[in-house]
């Protein structure tokens, strides 16, 4: 049997998208034998590997509260970042029913992290998988790096917001990207902002230029087989909490994987399945 593999980017609360994007392959059975998540996408892809369903994610993520995390978000003592990642840990836990160990998932599931002393990309395959997530997902100056192995890991979209190439490398001849950051720069661009961006604005609009950029040089030299990438209402990456809107990207996320429906079934007819 051929290997198809799922790649989710990072992109904070746009992920929200990939749980739309899973209600339809779900709902097709389109076979899915690797995933591989940086970031939030590590969050989702980490819990559908585990079998989480995307109704279960859904029902999480829509229960998400937001006055809940901010109260959450204590700054530790020495100051390494905002939040020890507790409060991530713990809604993990519950969704997930307790860790599990990456290598005994149903699906093989790579999570990617980022070395904050070196700034290379870490492939985490083994052991803990709610520590993974924690470390593909933390935010530097929100979150405390994870220590693993020595070394201080964090978000994973610092150095591989998409990344095609790992599942390229573990062995997929199929792959299909999913990216919720894309969408956001062709909002902008398509409704440009009057006057010039105020300090909080201009410093996330920087993160989601590198974003951008790094997403763009990725899928030019490792393009995939399918690409998903989910029209997004232009909001900020990291400057907000804007889950609220989660319900909107879940079902934008549906929209985008539903229009690559065929791209979807032709490349299972090439891949023979």
């Amino acid at each position: 049997m051929k290997k198809i593999a799922l790649v989710l980017s990072s992109g904070g609360p746009r992920g929200a998208a990939y749980i739309g994007v899973l209600k339809v392959l779900e709902e097709h059975k389109i076979p899915i034998s690797l995933v591989v998540g940086s970031s939030i996408g590590a969050m989702i892809g980490g819990a559908f590997a585990a079998g989480v369903s995307a109704a279960q994610l859904e029902r999480e993520w829509l229960k998400i509260d937001l006055w809940r995390i901010a109260r959450s978000l204590q700054p530790t003592l020495p100051i390494h970042g905002w939040s020890s990642g507790s409060a991530v840990e713990r809604a993990l836990r519950e969704i997930l029913g307790g860790d599990r160990r990456i290598e005994e998932l149903p699906i093989p599931f790579v999570a990617v992290a980022t070395d904050l002393d070196t700034g290379e990309r870490v492939l985490l395959k083994e052991g803990s998988l709610i520590e993974a997530i924690r470390a593909s997902f933390s935010i530097p100056g929100l979150f405390v790096p994870v220590e693993r192995d020595g070394r201080h890991l964090a978000d994973g979209g610092l150095a591989s917001p998409l990344p095609v190439d790992v599942a390229r490398q573990l062995g997929a001849e199929a792959v299909i990207a999913v990216e919720v950051n894309l969408g956001s720069k062709r909002y902008r661009m398509a409704h440009p902002p009057k006057g010039a961006p105020g300090l909080f604005e201009a410093l996330d609009l920087a993160i989601s230029i590198f974003v951008w950029r790094l997403t763009e040089l990725t899928l030019e030299l490792f393009p995939p087989d399918v690409l998903i990438s989910p029209e997004m209402p232009d909001d900020s990456l990291v400057g907000n909490l804007s889950y609220h809107r989660a319900e909107e990207r879940i079902a934008l996320g549906e929209a985008a994987a539903r229009a690559q429906l065929p791209a979807i079934f032709s490349l299972l007819d090439a891949v023979g399945q």
